[in-house]
């Protein structure tokens, strides 16, 4: 099997040109350096997900250096593909400063939240498309307030984004912001309800046109209010832009050597499952346990996830509520997608159906009824190993029945597609010297994707300049 494909010479000095060029910059700084070989053109589901898109144009040698003070920290990651390399991208570029528990950050930054790395993903956004470029403030870690005798912790943000262009005339705008309160009972229990909302707005689509995107329209984006007179009719009914967030909500409690997780997330589209909850149990439910004390099996995730209700298979006749359809929207019809990846969830399927919902990319598959394991340990001091197990049905989006039923054919989603999906994963640490080498394993199999198995090599270098 061949595991990488020789780099011409005239790449291999763009290589070096550029590692000596950033020198320079990062002289005082951590950098990494790291080559991703992928076995094969074929990339199973778990090799290519929730990575950030590091793999959107197969194999990469990748540099990344970054600094993480008191109250400034910065990094920059950038990807060569090794079949392409005049796709060099971005895949981390930011700046943020912190003072006081507040944070005020700029550009392109990755979050590796630990809970994500055994999961499937937030339903909201997870790891799996290039982080979106964003002006964001906050609060950067859970902050003690104290009312009377009350007292909880807070944590939340508010951020202006920029998608990509993508299939649109005018790249459209992302507006985001979160709350989550934190509150602590007896000695070793906690609970967090949280709230995140996102909202695609303004841009110029080609089926719509240009959409509003004054200051004015700003404030209904921020505050989830009806278009202006100028606006398309549905946007004068709903809330201007496209609208989606999560009610997010877990109990912790410690227990000996345990840390113990329930969580929920339960997503919204518009009013009805926002406010009402008409999508009734939609959502991803999962338990995490970490056993602080043990090296062989350290955490364990389990998740289940259902979006099968969407508050039901009709819209209602005001449009307000009713077939959520999920990461879809007749506006944006790229859905929750950022540089064609899925910025949610990633068990929700990209794809197209021309002459139905979009001639363009869309999410072709948003009712999922899903069961993943994750297990994260070591077998040795050096070697740590990662293992995700999913098991999905997949029912695609509410069909038009009367479409299918005129041209006498059957919806492929029909009775739902199953199909499993799994890696395995070793990472052998400071092997020789420096040097980290990563090895896992992907495998498909089922009716949704096609049916391949592929490694993934990874080889890392860390050091002080």
């Amino acid at each position: 099997m061949k595991i990488y494909k020789k780099i011409s010479i005239t790449s291999q000095s763009k290589y070096i040109l550029l590692y000596f060029s950033l020198l320079p910059f990062v002289l005082s700084q951590s950098l990494e350096i790291g080559s991703h070989f992928l076995s094969n053109k074929s990339q199973p589901f778990w090799l290519v997900s929730n990575n950030h898109d590091i793999y959107q144009n197969g194999s990469v040698i990748n540099f990344e250096y970054s600094n993480n003070r008191k109250f400034l920290d910065y990094g920059l990651n950038i990807a060569l593909p090794i079949d392409s390399p005049e796709m060099i991208f971005f895949n981390n570029a930011h700046i943020a400063f912190t003072k006081n528990n507040l944070f005020f950050s700029i550009g392109r930054k990755k979050f590796d939240n630990e809970n994500f790395t055994l999961s499937t993903g937030s339903m909201i956004e997870s790891l799996n498309a290039l982080p979106i470029p964003k002006v964001s403030f906050g609060i950067d870690e859970y902050h003690e307030i104290e009312i009377g005798t009350i007292k909880f912790f807070l944590n939340g943000d508010f951020a202006h984004g920029w998608l990509d262009k993508g299939q649109y005339i005018k790249a459209p705008f992302l507006h985001e912001k979160s709350i989550y309160i934190k509150k602590n009972f007896f000695d070793d229990y906690s609970f967090s309800l949280g709230l995140v909302h996102k909202v695609i707005w303004g841009g110029e689509t080609k089926s719509h046109g240009i959409q509003s995107s004054k200051f004015i329209d700003y404030t209904r984006v921020v505050f989830a209010r009806p278009g202006s007179k100028n606006s398309i009719e549905q946007e004068k009914e709903n809330a201007l832009g496209n609208h989606l967030g999560i009610w997010d909500f877990s109990i912790e409690k410690e227990f000996n050597s345990k840390l113990i997780r329930i969580f929920l997330e339960h997503p919204f589209e518009d009013e009805s499952s926002a406010r009402w909850i008409l999508n009734e149990y939609d959502g991803r439910y999962g338990i995490s346990v970490v056993e602080k004390n043990s090296n062989i099996l350290s955490h364990f995730v389990y998740e289940y996830i259902n979006t099968m209700d969407q508050s039901g298979s009709e819209g209602a006749s005001d449009s307000t509520y009713g077939w959520d359809n999920y990461y879809n929207h007749y506006i944006y019809q790229s859905g929750w997608t950022y540089n064609n990846k899925v910025l949610g969830n990633p068990l929700f399927t990209l794809g197209s159906n021309k002459g139905r919902y979009s001639d363009n990319n869309y999410i072709i598959n948003n009712r999922i009824r899903a069961h993943h394991i994750g297990l994260a340990g070591s077998v040795s001091n050096s070697i740590n190993f990662r293992m995700l197990l999913t098991y999905s049905e997949n029912f695609g989006i509410f069909p038009d029945e009367d479409y299918y039923n005129s041209i006498n054919e059957t919806y492929i989603f029909d009775g739902g597609l199953i199909q499993r999906s799994a890696l395995i994963e070793f990472t052998y640490s400071r092997f020789w010297r420096n040097l980290n080498l990563t090895i896992a394993y992907g495998l498909d199999s089922g009716e949704l994707l096609t049916k391949t198995d592929s490694f993934v090599i990874k080889i890392d270098y860390k050091f002080k300049l």
